[in-house]
């Protein structure tokens, strides 16, 4: 419908006012909420919402249904009107309005209803013979028959059924949730239906034998007779008060025997599908008053299969047969063994009791009686440690039992290693016995032995560098192992060859000695600086040991000491060097011929110009300290060199042809031999220092040379420098036709105006 035909059926129902009036109109919007819902304006129906014009001052009809159907079981219900001044006070399905500027909107709203059925029965109570099987409240209001009603939407609503006699609730089906309670609450989120809810039941009686006595239909204690009505194919259990004093007489005890139809206690009953009565008798016995007791008192017993009774006093029935039993062996609640010995009336340990009619009267009552286990506990302290208790290990606390006077072995460990710097060193048994032994049970029911241990701790002192240093330990430990919080003074003593520098590790200070706690593993660690040294009178032939400490000038000499150079290396040959590796030799301000630098020893060439006396040598290497040692110099210093065959040094010379003499080719009787050495004397010409002599003109030592071979003395044929080579001496000689050989060779040894070299062995024939 346009909008210039809704303006014109609006002026048609309106008032006639005047013309300055009629030519002002106003948009007033009509709706519903939720929208969608049918309304009228002015007769004309709608189903969306409408914005209309309307002169102002004309009157205008707005008319809704009270309820409108949109989808089965669900409708909208009216609730109130609301329009854009606030002061709507009109209710009824149908209103009027005069249109005015300040009415811009005017809505109906509706919320939402679901359709509740409640459908159990349906009668016309004009018959009279309405015969419900129960009654349902809905919401609190009862109800015999079919209830179909609307409920607002989120509403919770109450249900609660009441079967009829002959009639039972099973329950409220899938609207419920499947629930079987009688009372349930209803969330409304859509149509609902319950239906079905009530089923016809099937008379069940239950006497008892004795009458009134206490039966318990699903372990609800009721007096019999009792009437049930129970849903045919349901499951109940039959059960019976028991025991129970007869309530004319509180004196007379029952126990319950069983039922007519053959259950016993608690027993399932499944009701059949018919709806024929039915009765069933419980029936009792005459009880008499049972009791169990212990000695001593808190130990268990099984009674009927059961060990865990509250009290070991019951209500037997006469006739009835009833198993008890006591267990061999027991541990109590203080943890302390115990052993059956035997019941008071002398039956066995697992035995059935009959209760007889002279019970009812006088009771029954049985004592277990048992004795205890001595029990010795065997713990380590700390906690945890391995000791052996019959030659089985045990960790943390273990027990043994025995009779007074059995003897169990008891073994513990002399150490139990922890880590590679920890462990446990065993100290004594808390009764002070021997680490390993036989121990006698007391009479005493439990005894606690305890193996003591002490805990060690490692102290891992080291030098760095390793060789630098020794570190001493007080007191002393053989394996550097000390008892927890023993204070322990280290003290490094350091080698030749380095100085002390700090403490690292568990130990500060620059101090060579201090002291740790040996509260945990503990590492110290010298940290040393190198610092090269020399003996006091460290310079020696080259040779080796010769009987006088001295060297001869333009002679090779060695220097001994430690942490001279960082490594060997041989120097240039022609000429020597002054310096190899940083290191140097000084000779007041003038710097020796090297011929090889190595920590240990530094060979060197004594200057050929040096008078004979003390002189005093400065050995430097890089940036650390100066070593000073002293040298002596006298003009005849021979060593004679060695070289090493199989294991054994004998004698570096050669035969007349320039071959070596050795085992191998042993010099013979009469053979023209050269020895050759260092230290000679000087030669009578100056030979240059640094450099090897030439091959010609010959370089003769100045002083004559004695061979002495064992006993004999030959002169040597010649005796002087050897070309080629520096600071290196040879003597030539006849060896004797009577020279003996002993252990391979001859000893052989020089002397130069009486001052005589080291002796060596000259492999002879």
């Amino acid at each position: 419908m346009s909008r210039n035909l809704l303006f014109a059926l609006s002026l048609l129902a309106g008032m006639v006012l005047p013309a300055t009036a009629q030519n002002k109109t106003v948009a007033t919007k009509i709706y519903t909420d939720p929208n969608g819902l049918r309304f009228w304006v002015d007769g004309i129906p709608y189903k969306s919402a409408q914005v209309f014009l309307w002169p102002t001052g004309t009157k205008h009809t707005i008319s809704i249904e009270q309820s409108q159907m949109v989808f089965p079981g669900t409708r909208w219900k009216f609730t109130s009107w609301q329009d854009s001044t606030g002061g709507m006070a009109q209710t009824g399905e149908v209103i009027t309005v005069t249109a005015d500027t300040s009415l811009t909107y005017v809505k109906a709203s509706f919320t939402t209803e679901y359709l509740l059925q409640v459908l159990f029965y349906s009668c016309a109570a004009e018959t009279g013979n309405c015969r419900p099987p129960g009654t349902v409240a809905v919401g609190g209001a009862m109800a015999s028959s079919d209830v179909q009603q609307w409920v607002a939407a989120d509403t919770p609503i109450t249900l609660q059924a009441y079967p009829n006699p002959g009639f039972v609730f099973v329950g409220w089906g899938t609207s419920g949730n499947n629930s079987t309670s009688p009372f349930y609450t209803h969330m409304m989120k859509g149509p609902v239906t319950f239906a079905n809810f009530f089923e016809g039941a099937k008379r069940v009686t239950l006497y008892s034998d004795p009458p009134g006595l206490m039966v318990a239909p699903d372990r609800t204690p009721t007096k019999a007779p009792a009437e049930l009505d129970w849903a045919q194919g349901s499951k109940h259990v039959l059960g019976a008060v028991s025991p129970q004093a007869e309530i004319l007489n509180g004196d007379a005890l029952w126990v319950f025997k069983q039922w007519s139809n053959g259950g016993g206690q608690n027993a399932v009953y499944t009701v059949d599908r018919s709806n024929v009565p039915e009765s069933i008798t419980a029936r009792f016995v005459r009880g008499a008053r049972v009791s169990f007791v212990t000695n001593p008192v808190g130990l268990k017993l099984k009674v009927e299969g059961r060990e865990n009774w509250p009290a070991y006093n019951f209500v037997w029935g006469v006739g009835m047969q009833y198993q008890v039993s006591a267990p061999a062996e027991q541990v109590d609640a203080k943890g302390r063994k115990w052993v059956f010995t035997g019941w008071s009336n002398g039956g066995p340990a697992e035995q059935q009791i009959t209760i007889l009619d002279s019970h009812v009267r006088t009771g029954f009552r049985l004592i277990a009686n048992f004795e205890p286990r001595n029990k010795v506990i065997i713990s380590t302290n700390p906690p945890g440690l391995p000791v052996e208790v019959n030659g089985k290990e045990c960790r943390g606390t273990c027990s043994a039992e025995g009779a007074e006077g059995e003897q169990i072995l008891l073994a513990a460990p002399e150490s139990v290693p922890i880590s590679d710097d920890s462990r446990f060193d065993f100290v004594a048994w808390s009764d002070e016995g021997s680490r390993n032994r036989a121990y006698t049970i007391p009479a005493s029911g439990e005894t606690k032995l305890v193996a003591n241990f002490k805990n060690m701790f490692r102290l891992t002192a080291v030098a760095d560098p390793g060789s630098g240093a020794v570190l001493q330990a007080a007191p002393e430990s053989a394996d550097r192992f000390y008892e927890t919080n023993t204070a322990v003074t280290v003290t490094a003593e350091v080698a030749k060859g380095y100085r002390f520098k700090r403490w690292d590790g568990d130990l500060t200070g620059s101090y060579r000695s201090g002291t740790v706690v040996m509260s945990v593993p503990r590492v110290v660690r010298a940290l040393l600086d190198i610092a090269p040294y020399t003996e006091e009178a460290g310079v020696r032939n080259a040779a080796g040991e010769t009987p006088d400490v001295v060297v001869a000038p333009g002679s090779i000499a060695s220097i001994l000491g430690v942490n001279l150079s960082g490594g060997y290396e041989v120097g240039p040959s022609n000429p020597l060097a002054q310096t190899i590796q940083g290191v140097t030799v000084r000779l007041q301000n003038r710097y020796m011929p090297l011929v090889f630098v190595s920590p240990e020893q530094i060979n060197i060439q004594v200057p050929g110009d040096l008078a004979e006396g003390d002189y005093k040598l400065a050995v430097k290497w890089d940036s650390y300290p100066e070593t000073v040692t002293a040298m002596r110099v006298a003009r005849n210093a021979p060593g004679l060199f060695q070289k090493k065959v199989d294991d054994k040094y004998f004698a570096a010379a050669s035969h007349d042809d320039g071959s070596d003499v050795d085992p191998s080719t042993p010099a013979k009787a009469g053979e023209t031999v050269t020895l050759y050495g260092t230290g000679f004397g000087p030669y009578d010409r100056i030979a240059p220092d640094g450099f090897p002599l030439p091959e010609n003109p010959p370089y003769p030592l100045a002083d004559t040379v004695e061979v002495l071979v064992g006993d004999a003395v030959v002169q040597a044929v010649w005796a002087g420098g050897v070309p080629g080579q520096i600071g290196t001496a040879m003597a030539r000689f006849a060896l004797p036709e009577d020279v003996q050989a002993e252990n391979g060779g001859a000893r052989v040894r020089l002397r130069i105006n009486g001052r005589e070299s080291n002796t060596v062995l000259l492999a002879v024939q």
